[in-house]
């Protein structure tokens, strides 16, 4: 059954009401007036009036019959025009015509007169408030219940039932429930609770996600920074207490010093990016630039640590420049977290291929390199944050797990977005886009 308005029901309620206050006399007057014989006086009474039109206007017969006449009777009489000669008895209180007998006094196919006899007593008097006002009383009473029950069923319950759910929500108990209702108000308003309801269970348990995440996170980044510091300190007690005693192991000492320094400064400067991104949301700062200039800076700033790996920096793109607006330092740090990333994966001797082009208002590029690729369990996850494909957390692979997840939403506040697939030669691609202004 379709939910109605509230103002249909109190509509419907008013009718059914009406219905049962006139019922009981319609019911009446339809079956038991309806249905009444003429009485023995009235049929004697019509004989007597049908023999006797002659005398219809002579006063001693109209007096003889005023005499004789029953008090539940009266009579008017009409001439063939319907103009009234002369009415006796009371007025009839029947509001149906059950009590009404027209004698029509014919000579041939001329009307002699009229006579209008009323029968005022059966249907007009007592038996209505005998019978019609007490079921009249009655009916009311039994609508009037059942009006009261459906405004209980699916108006006072549901409306109950919301002012409880509202005290659970106050509580922080969410799982309530609230009957179904026939009234649209009702039920929009019990829809929306449940909405609301659903809307405050998937909060809650998003918050309590990222609270885990956020435990995560700290505790991957203690990790993260203990690791190199450990071993920065233990190299520099070995040059503090002379472990170091040529000059070889000096300098290895003091290279591996270097190292670790240069990756915890890596690791702080990722986790400030990232956090500007994430929660202070910062917007980047578009000016004028030239995309391909920006592409050849990123693969030169490698070429020296690829070249001594004998890997191949391959730019595949328009020898034009590429004029856009967007943030340089911003899209220089993309390009560089994925050519660090190319680099961390690609075995000695192996090709890393950066491919560009623009179309449709978009800058489309393409990072691959000739790796192993990535495991398809780990395809959905190259993008959370401190993410690590390795089986360990160690850092001879170098990285935060920040540096991909940072590409992606610098790219994002751009208008585009970054994918990864893994290339059909084997090893890893990441597609990224952006928007040109």
């Amino acid at each position: 059954m379709k939910a109605l308005a509230i103002r249909y029901w109190l509509v419907a309620a008013l009718i059914i009401y009406f219905i049962a206050s006139v019922a009981p006399f319609v019911v009446i007057g339809t079956l038991y007036c309806v249905s009444e014989q003429p009485s023995q006086e009235t049929v004697s009474l019509t004989n007597r009036v049908s023999a006797n039109i002659a005398k219809w206007t002579d006063p001693a017969w109209q007096q003889e019959l005023s005499a004789s006449l029953s008090p539940n009777l009266s009579i008017t009489f009409l001439d063939p025009n319907s103009n009234e000669l002369f009415h006796v008895g009371k007025q009839s209180q029947d509001p149906t015509d059950a009590g009404r007998d027209q004698i029509v006094v014919m000579d041939g196919t001329r009307v002699m007169g009229i006579a209008n006899l009323y029968d005022v007593s059966p249907c007009g008097g007592s038996i209505y408030w005998s019978v019609g006002v007490p079921a009249s009383i009655v009916l009311q009473v039994i609508m009037g219940l059942g009006i009261a029950w459906v405004l209980s069923r699916y108006l006072l319950k549901p409306l109950a039932a919301m002012s409880e759910a509202a005290h659970q929500i106050a509580k922080n108990n969410l799982d309530f429930e609230i009957p179904p209702s026939r009234v649209r108000e009702v039920a929009e308003v019990a829809t929306a609770f449940h909405l609301m309801g659903d809307a405050l269970r998937d909060s809650l348990t998003r918050q309590s996600q990222l609270e885990q995440e956020r435990r995560f996170f700290i505790s991957a980044i203690a990790h993260d920074l203990r690791t190199p510091l450990f071993s920065l300190r233990g190299y520099l007690e070995g040059l503090e207490k002379g472990v170091a005693n040529t000059p070889e192991k000096i300098a290895r000492y003091i290279a591996v010093c270097q190292e670790k320094a240069d990756a915890l400064e890596h690791l702080i400067a990722d986790l400030f990016t990232y956090s500007r991104l994430e929660y202070l949301e910062q917007a980047p700062r578009r000016e004028p630039m030239d995309f391909a200039k920006l592409v050849d800076a990123a693969a030169e700033d490698i070429r020296y640590q690829a070249q001594a790996r004998g890997i191949s920096v391959q730019i595949d793109g328009a020898q034009s420049p590429c004029d856009i607006y967007a943030d340089w330092s911003l899209l220089a740090r993309v390009l560089s977290n994925l050519l660090d990333n190319a680099m961390r994966h690609t075995p000695e001797n192996g090709i890393i291929k950066v491919r560009w082009h623009k179309v449709n208002g978009l800058i489309k590029f393409a990072v691959i390199d000739s790796g192993t690729g990535i495991a398809p369990d780990d395809l959905a996850h190259v993008f959370t944050p401190l993410y690590r494909a390795e089986t360990s957390r160690n850092r001879e692979t170098g990285g935060a797990g920040l540096g991909l997840t940072i590409a992606r939403r610098i790219l994002q506040a751009h208008g585009g977005d970054l994918l990864a697939t893994n290339a059909q030669t084997g090893g890893a691609e990441f597609d990224g886009s952006f928007r040109e202004t």
